[in-house]
């Protein structure tokens, strides 16, 4: 996170009023919280297209005011940014955003749950979930800029890596503290061999499962710059992280956005899609080095 130089932030805006809604204004400001901390360029991009995808809009005298006066509000938390305008659904327009300027994280405000409802699937936020090439920020309009409380889901692949350095600079920058959760389980194949065990047998094999997650884990650990608070849960990921986060309230949560061997921008189902809708927290999502954005 520290050598981030590009931004972008999406700004959506009232159609009536023009008036930037919450979660764009906080998204905003916590691209310029971590544009301070690295020297990185915000770019904050509006996509004038009609809600029901009907077509681009004519931006109004009072948006374009709005946008300024929001730019002025980012420059005065200490970071530099320009505005940019595109006529395209707003997150094809963050994604392209993030291919022509080789942003490396792109931010967006994050619906509260009781206001998503069944149109989440179909949602900005999913969409950038799959297709961004950057990493995505999707940031509650209620928390806190700092980051306190830092929870990161592992599952031990490379892109976990990335995420548990990126999971322990933001918690060093507010002196906070990282936690780290891995959900683990036996495999469908341990599960068959398992199935004429007695049940010694297989609480011992349940055991050295566990205690091989436990090493993994405590492996990623070690190479971080903090010490982490280490959380092994058995079940279902998705079900791990939404009764961790109950318990834990991060201020923020980290954590992959593909399962394996998903197809690029149609990987429907994924852990971090699962999460999302339930999870009130702001939530950070990384992709794979190797991931090949679908857009062009």
């Amino acid at each position: 996170m520290e050598t981030i130089q590009k931004i972008v932030t999406g700004v959506g805006l009232h159609p009536r009023t023009g008036v930037p809604d919450v979660g764009s204004v906080r998204a905003a400001r916590q691209a310029a919280w971590l544009a301070s901390r690295t020297g990185a360029q915000v770019t904050l991009l509006h996509a004038a297209w009609a809600e029901d995808g009907s077509g681009p809009v004519e931006l109004a005298v009072k948006a374009t005011e709005e946008l300024e006066q929001l730019r002025e509000l980012v420059e005065a938390d200490g970071a530099s940014a320009s505005i940019r305008i595109a006529e395209d659904y707003p997150w094809l327009a963050l994604c392209r955003a993030a291919i022509d300027d080789g942003a490396e994280l792109v931010l967006a405000g994050k619906r509260s749950v009781a206001d998503r409802g069944r149109r989440q699937i179909g949602s900005t936020a999913v969409k950038l979930l799959r297709k961004c090439p950057a990493p995505v920020w999707l940031v509650n309009p209620d928390h806190d800029l700092n980051h306190r409380h830092v929870l990161a889901c592992t599952d031990f692949s490379p892109v976990s890596d990335d995420l548990l350095s990126a999971s322990a600079w933001l918690a060093a920058q507010s002196a906070g503290e990282l936690h780290m959760l891995h959900a683990w389980n036996l495999t469908w194949a341990e599960q068959r061999a398992a199935a004429d065990l007695s049940e010694d047998d297989y609480a011992a094999r349940v055991d050295e499962a566990r205690t091989r997650a436990l090493a993994s884990l405590e492996r990623q650990a070690d190479v971080l710059d903090v010490d982490p608070t280490l959380h092994l849960e058995r079940g279902d990921p998705h079900v791990q992280i939404l009764e961790k986060v109950e318990q834990e309230r991060p201020d923020v949560l980290v954590m992959g956005s593909l399962s394996k061997g998903g197809r690029p921008g149609f990987d429907v189902g994924t852990i971090a899609e699962r999460v999302l809708p339930q999870a009130e927290e702001s939530i950070l999502c990384f992709k794979p080095k190797d991931f090949v954005c679908p857009v062009s």
